[in-house]
């Protein structure tokens, strides 16, 4: 098998249904103890913040316009967040609220929707790495690893609406992506795209954007 199909074929393999096996696991456990972000009205402060950004901006405010009007002193203060995050949870609260009929109910479908599609992204792109750097036999430890280590550090929970699960997932899938860059430039365009789109959603990740730049001088010098 050449190359370019090898790496076709990954896109298809079982990698994608484990993942959202492990997805569905993960769900399943957040569900059974009742989703305690969603009912707790004094959790996570970020993640509650977004969801009002993102009400502003489904109300109207621009999207360039980054005020948080009712915040701090008197006229509030510019948020240094990406509506880049903004933008996939109001189009789930859009696509919700025009199958049920409730903003409440919509709202609460992209509290949950949202960081299980940005979890099962990451261990898709865990799974893969593992693959291509380990083959076959790492496939099922990378999973259960993975999805663990993805689901106690609570990033991924239902209601996470905050950026860290963003910027986490995009350096995962960066990396893996890197992995088969000699291989595959496309692999290597979207690699750096992911980089970017980190960058974009908070200059926290500069290091690992940097690492990332440090590997791929190193590759192709």
């Amino acid at each position: 098998m050449s190359t370019a199909k090898h790496g076709a074929s990954i896109w298809r393999s079982d990698i994608v249904l484990l993942a959202l096996l492990a997805t569905l696991v993960a769900f399943a456990v957040n569900a059974w103890a009742g989703f305690p972000q969603l009912t707790n009205a004094h959790g996570d402060n970020d993640s509650l913040l977004r969801l009002v950004e993102v009400r502003d901006l489904l109300a109207g405010q621009g999207w360039f316009d980054l005020h948080q009007y009712r915040m701090g002193p008197e006229g509030g203060f510019v948020m240094h967040w990406s509506r880049l995050v903004d933008a996939p949870i109001a189009a789930i609260i859009l696509a919700a609220t025009a199958l049920t009929g409730s903003m409440p109910l919509a709202e609460n479908v992209a509290q949950v929707l949202w960081p299980a599609l940005l979890f099962c992204l990451a261990v898709f792109f865990i799974t893969r790495a593992a693959r291509n750097f380990a083959g076959e036999a790492a496939v099922l430890p990378a999973v259960v690893v993975g999805a663990a280590a993805l689901h106690f550090i609570g990033i991924f929970s239902p209601g996470a609406l905050d950026h860290h699960n963003v910027q986490l997932t995009l350096t995962i899938a960066s990396l893996s992506l890197l992995l088969e860059a000699t291989m595959r430039r496309p692999a290597a365009l979207l690699s750096g795209v992911c980089a970017a789109l980190m960058l974009a959603v908070g200059m926290e990740t500069a290091p690992y954007v940097a690492t990332i730049g440090a590997c791929v001088a190193l590759l192709f010098a």
